[in-house]
């Protein structure tokens, strides 16, 4: 049941300016009433953000779904049992079916989690990585590297060694800029994974760099002098 008064705060003269028959639109549930069997809705109460963060997950609900039948037609087993079977499993500690075929694309190893046949497990790899092309962020941070002792290159070197061998992002890099200014850029899933391993990078290479008396410096930003 959607009211009237639920469709627009403006005036609404024609309701099919807002609504027709057969069309898809996202609603927000107000209360529901299982012995009458009615479900009250709104459609003024949903914004912009959250329509779209809807549709998104229907449509990648229903590109989990094709994986699904891809993968069992691979397997040549039962479309429905095997959705039945995966979908638990996948979404133990996913949001959903998804997400969980996003995280194996982007870490392919993570499918070793799924208690499934070993066959199942390398299909579903195998699958989800030609299929689901992973999100990414890049984030840029930059170290001021400085040694003084006689063997100060191979001090800086150990540094940035050190830094290059930060685990947690899909893609890591140091590069030069003029001494002693080197680059950090991280490729990673999300935001918070990327700032979280360009901060760990640079206080590794900072603290190697301490240890042998060298100085060193963090920047978020850096301008040309």
């Amino acid at each position: 049941m959607l009211h009237l008064s639920e469709i627009s705060l403006k005036w609404v003269r024609n309701i099919r300016d807002y609504v027709k028959e057969g069309q898809k639109v996202v609603l927000l549930v107000l209360r529901t009433d299982p012995s009458r069997g009615h479900i009250d809705l709104s459609l003024r109460r949903v914004n912009e953000s959250q329509k779209k963060q809807k549709l998104q997950e229907v449509k990648q609900d229903q590109r989990s779904k094709k994986i699904l039948e891809m993968i069992a037609s691979e397997l040549k087993v039962d479309a429905a049992e095997l959705t039945k079977k995966l979908t638990v499993e996948l979404t133990k500690e996913h949001l959903s079916t998804y997400k969980a075929l996003e995280a194996i694309s982007i870490d392919p190893s993570s499918v070793e989690n799924l208690k499934v046949p070993p066959k199942w497990r390398a299909k579903i790899s195998e699958i989800a990585s030609k299929s689901i092309k992973p999100p990414y962020v890049e984030v840029t941070g930059y170290v001021e590297l400085r040694s003084f002792e006689s063997n100060g290159l191979d001090i800086v070197k150990e540094s940035l060694k050190k830094i290059a061998q930060t685990k947690g992002a899909s893609e890591l890099k140091v590069t030069y800029i003029s001494a002693p200014m080197y680059r950090i850029y991280v490729k990673a899933p999300d935001y918070k994974t990327a700032e979280k391993t360009l901060q760990i990078a640079a206080e590794s290479g900072i603290k190697q760099l301490e240890s042998k008396h060298g100085v060193g410096e963090f920047h978020r930003e850096w301008k040309k002098q």
